[in-house]
């Protein structure tokens, strides 16, 4: 894209007086549960740099499985994390 050139607004539609229920998708049970273990995902990814895909794997499923058993991801996180440390040493700060 060449930047020098001028501003064409006609490129670009007008959302402004769209219907919005146009663009609202219901969303699926498949994508819903992708996006709630997005960040137990996320945190498996990180950890697995650090301390290997095997120990991340667990803590990762092990967050994904508190969080369907009804559990908060940072609650879910709290608890697996402080299956890894001793009683009264603090916890990492989360990523």
């Amino acid at each position: 894209m060449n930047f020098a050139q001028p501003f064409d607004a006609s490129y670009y539609h007008d959302y402004r007086n769209t219907d919005p229920g146009l663009y609202q998708r219901p969303v699926s049970e498949e994508q819903h549960v992708l996006h709630l273990i997005g960040p137990a995902v996320s945190h498996g990814l990180r950890e697995a740099q650090h301390l290997g895909y095997e120990h991340a794997l667990r803590e990762a499923v092990a967050i994904g499985y508190l969080m369907g058993r009804g559990h908060d991801y940072h609650t879910a996180w709290k608890t697996v994390e402080s299956w890894w440390h001793a009683p009264g040493t603090h916890l990492p700060t989360p990523y």
